[in-house]
């Protein structure tokens, strides 16, 4: 299994230069030792926008195949209603959590859910969904589209599957408190997502959150001369607290619903 985080991790840093900068500031080393959750985020495919339980081709269910098989277990679901999202988070007692989030087609315009599905389909049944990545090509007014009606359709057409973020476990720094680790992200240099607030959420809801602004990667769309940049990955920071006497597992959807926003280029 360790293995193919490491490919995760792999794929994710190719994304994400600002890592390696994070990783400098908080004197991380390898990431088994800080990850608190890897993030995804996928879509449905059946032609009525709705993921057929089980058998979906991907979705949730597809996605959290790979890991089900390999000893995690489903925690618990979330629902995000203005993004148009749900959600789970899975759990092995021994690895990072996994949070897989996915686009509700059937809630979204027949212009969106053609075009994903138009984009999507012809790959479904590659072995490496996790880290595939796009196959097809991209136009970026189709992307401009998208964009307005929700950004995280617009993340999907342009980067297709693959490791949304990984997320620090703040409670594994030594003698540091999430407010800590954001003051020396700042003193660093590195943009943080200020949606909501730098850190979202409280002690009492068990979970505090923060994130880095979604680093950009030079895209080539087919109705422009020149690449351009466009928001890819980010790094989020997750510090958490006892409730009951046990470590809150979970998360907090108004919290999440801000760490979204990362990828968002109109946050600062």
């Amino acid at each position: 299994m360790d293995a193919i985080i490491q490919k995760l991790w792999s794929n994710y840093l190719h994304m994400t230069p600002t890592v390696k900068k994070v990783k400098n500031t908080l004197q991380l080393d390898d990431y088994s030792s800080f990850c608190d959750h890897i993030a995804f985020r996928t879509l449905n495919t059946d032609q009525l926008g709705i993921t057929k339980r089980i058998t979906g081709e991907f979705g949730i269910e597809k996605l959290s195949r790979k890991f089900l098989n390999l000893g995690y277990t489903i925690k618990q679901e979330y629902y995000f209603k203005k993004k148009k999202l749900k959600a789970i988070h899975l759990e092995n007692e021994s690895l990072p959590k996994i949070f897989i989030s996915e686009l509700l087609l059937d809630q979204c315009s027949f212009f969106l859910k053609n075009t994903l599905l138009k984009a999507f389909n012809p790959c479904e049944k590659t072995k490496d969904i996790l880290i595939k990545g796009r196959s097809w090509d991209v136009n970026y007014k189709v992307y401009k589209e998208l964009e307005r009606e929700s950004e995280y359709a617009a993340w999907l057409y342009v980067h297709g599957h693959r490791v949304n973020h990984f997320t620090i476990n703040v409670n594994q720094l030594e003698k540091h408190s999430i407010e800590d680790v954001c003051k020396q992200l700042k003193n660093s240099g590195i943009h943080l997502n200020n949606c909501g607030g730098i850190i979202k959420g409280h002690k009492k809801a068990g979970l505090k959150q923060a994130s880095t602004l979604a680093d950009t990667i030079l895209v080539n769309f087919e109705d422009l001369k020149e690449a351009i940049r466009i928001p890819s990955c980010y790094v989020e920071f997750a510090e958490r607290f006892p409730i009951n006497n046990e470590i809150f597992n979970g998360f907090v959807t108004n919290s999440a619903d801000k760490i979204f926003q990362s990828t968002n280029r109109t946050v600062a």
